[in-house]
Order: structure tokens, then C-alpha cells, then sequence
């Protein structure tokens, strides 16, 4: 009897995770994202956006989200003020955190690559761009490569200072490699994807 009963709890345990590993894929390198928006990086890592139903309007160079809302007397289009980010066409768009600006993430997986752009105003004669004399500011755009990490949420700038110190404490031998090849310091992106096809994350699938 107690054979039996033993029996039967490993085809339970069996079916459990196999109900368990059909309910979720591998991220890297093609998993499909629910259209919508994510109000947080946890609906987006788990694949749930908040809106699924809602509007994209582009004025004066900035994005804006739109979802209906409804009161007891009319309905109306509210704007979705500072999201995660929002996912349309299997596109996936970051907010960039200040603005009105979104960035489209480039590879997903345990790491997370995309591309930001920065407008700096300077004053090429004065320091002091309050100053009195000084002149009209010239606008200095800048474009910088960033990573996210899906485990801990963490961002870096991706350039091969801040990747080897990420691969010292996560991934010692594949390090090793990046050093060890020609021309390293262009090679980050390369192993970058390398990396995520050594450790690959989970999420759900509807």
C-alpha cells in the first residue's frame, strides 16, 4: 500500500511539472510579449501587461499612452503617466524614467540591451549657464548603450569596464574567453549574447 501511494505521489509530482514548464518558455531569443502596457518591471517579466486595450499618441517628439477610462456619466481617454514601458508588434518599448521618451529594448533575456539618447544643453563660452553673459546654449545629443539585468532589476552602462565586472561575479569562465579573444573590448556584445544563452530565464506564456 505505502508502494502505491508512493507511486501515485511521483505521477502527481511529474504532471505538476510538466503543467509547470508548459506554462512558461525560455526568453532568449525570440519569446513573444503580450501587446500592451506594464506599469512595473514585474508585470513585464512575467509577462502580464496591466492595459491591453490602449492608444499611442506622438506629439512634439514625446510618446504618450492612452487607456478608456469611465465615470457615471461619460467615457474618456486617461493617460498612463510613467509605465514600465509597453509592448506592440512584439516590439518592446522602456520608459525612459524622466519625460516623455521610450527606448526599444534590443535583446531580452538575463541581460537586457538597449539604446538610450540624451540631449545636454552646454554654453561653449561660459561655465555657468546662468550667467548674464553668456550665450545661446547649444544642445549636445549623446547616445549611450545600457543593459538591465532581468534577475535583479539592476541597469549599467554597457561598455567592457562594467561587463567585465559583471562577468567576474556571475560568470568567471566566460570571462575567461572574453579576455582571452581578439579585439575584447568589441566583443562584449557578442558575449553579452553568449551569456544569455548560458543562462536563460523563464516566463509565462498565454
Amino acid at each position: 500500500m505505502k508502494n502505491l501511494l508512493t507511486i501515485i505521489l511521483l505521477i502527481l509530482l511529474c504532471g505538476f511539472r510538466s503543467e509547470a514548464q508548459n506554462d512558461s518558455a525560455k526568453v532568449y531569443p525570440d519569446f513573444r510579449f503580450n501587446d500592451g502596457i506594464y506599469l512595473t518591471f514585474e508585470d513585464f517579466k512575467n509577462n502580464l501587461p496591466v492595459y491591453t486595450n490602449f492608444e499611442i499618441k506622438y506629439r512634439g517628439g514625446s510618446t504618450y499612452l492612452y487607456v478608456m477610462c469611465a465615470d457615471s456619466s461619460r467615457t474618456y481617454d486617461c493617460e498612463v503617466k510613467k509605465p514600465w514601458g509597453y509592448c506592440q508588434n512584439n516590439s518592446v518599448f522602456i520608459h525612459q524614467g524622466l519625460g516623455d521618451n521610450y527606448f526599444r529594448l534590443q535583446v531580452i533575456g538575463a541581460l537586457i540591451h538597449y539604446f538610450v539618447i540624451e540631449m545636454q544643453y552646454y554654453d561653449p563660452g561660459f561655465s555657468d549657464p546662468f550667467s548674464p553673459y553668456s550665450t545661446t546654449p547649444n544642445r549636445r545629443i549623446t547616445n549611450r548603450e545600457l543593459v538591465l539585468e532581468w534577475t535583479s532589476g539592476r541597469r549599467f552602462e554597457f561598455c567592457y569596464k562594467n561587463f567585465k565586472i559583471f562577468l567576474q561575479e556571475n560568470d568567471p569562465e566566460l570571462l575567461q574567453q572574453l579576455e582571452s579573444s581578439k579585439k575584447k573590448r568589441k566583443m562584449i556584445y557578442f558575449y553579452l549574447l553568449k551569456y544569455n544563452e548560458k543562462h536563460p530565464v523563464y516566463t509565462k506564456q498565454f
